[in-house]
């Protein structure tokens, strides 16, 4: 198994480019990136005796070697060639368990695991699901960027995705529960959504302005009574006021005059504009 950097030989194929087309500045070169890199995987290339770039990974149907091969560009640090990963979306299931594999196991690189899971959602696999409910739910949900890549996956989920986070949403972390309701935002009928979303707003003062535009994009009325006694908090930051008002305003009320923060650095930053 020939593990070959396509990156390095992408760019000395694009500097051959460049040198043929002298005169061009660096906005013209990259509006050609396109038909360059399209004209690099489409011609035979010396360095694999004649074969097409973008052809090259068509040898591999197996799903283990498609995943040695995803390990291997790991451990040397190279980029994953564009040939590989679309081999491997067009395997489609074939590669869904290993790819699931390879993002629960934590002793990858979290570059690896990250890879797979972009994979995984480009494949469009139901059978994911499971997995990106349970990387939303994570302990290490807060310092774990693959718990925020699920979270953005599962944006486009149905309610039953919706109902199964919202069942876990007592035994999980705070920015678990964060994840969990920017998720149902997207899928509102659950009356715990609604519910959990106050609770947050009236108990998380760090994170008013997070959870107001929340409210506002739950499109819950109800919302108004909640939001609009928290515009007179004399601990209210500008930038949560306005984030406040602007919720209100979505959902049909009337937040009232507008105060003043006079002292507030971000209220005098767009004061004086």
């Amino acid at each position: 198994m020939k593990i070959i950097d396509f990156d390095e030989k992408f760019y000395e194929y694009a500097m051959t480019w460049v040198a043929l087309h002298p005169g061009l500045n660096e906005q013209q070169v990259e509006a050609h990136y396109n038909e360059m890199m399209l004209s690099w995987l489409n011609a035979p290339a010396q360095w694999l005796n004649g074969e097409r770039p973008g052809e090259y990974f068509h040898r591999y149907s197996e799903p283990k070697d498609l995943m040695k091969l995803l390990e291997e560009y790991d451990k040397r640090h190279y980029s994953l060639p564009e040939p590989l990963y679309s081999r491997i979306v067009d395997l489609g299931e074939t590669c869904v368990d290993g790819l699931m594999r390879m993002v629960a196991n934590r002793d990858r690189s979290e570059d690896l695991r990250a890879t797979a899971l972009s994979l995984l959602d480009d494949i469009g696999s139901a059978r994911a699901l499971p997995l990106y409910v349970d990387l939303v739910c994570s302990e290490d949900a807060a310092d774990d960027e693959l718990g925020d890549r699920a979270a953005e996956i599962l944006y486009d989920s149905d309610e039953d995705v919706v109902s199964q986070l919202l069942d876990r949403y007592e035994d999980v972390s705070e920015a678990a529960q964060e994840l969990i309701l920017e998720i149902a935002v997207h899928r509102p009928g659950d009356p715990r959504i609604y519910d959990r979303l106050v609770e947050k707003l009236r108990n998380r003062p760090d994170s008013r302005a997070l959870y107001a535009a929340l409210l506002g994009k739950l499109g819950d009325p109800r919302a108004i009574e909640a939001l609009k006694p928290m515009l007179q908090l004399t601990d209210l930051g500008y930038l949560d006021y306005i984030e406040l008002r602007s919720a209100i305003e979505e959902l049909g009320g009337d937040p009232g005059e507008e105060r003043t923060f006079y002292g507030d650095p971000d209220y005098e930053a767009m004061r004086n504009m």
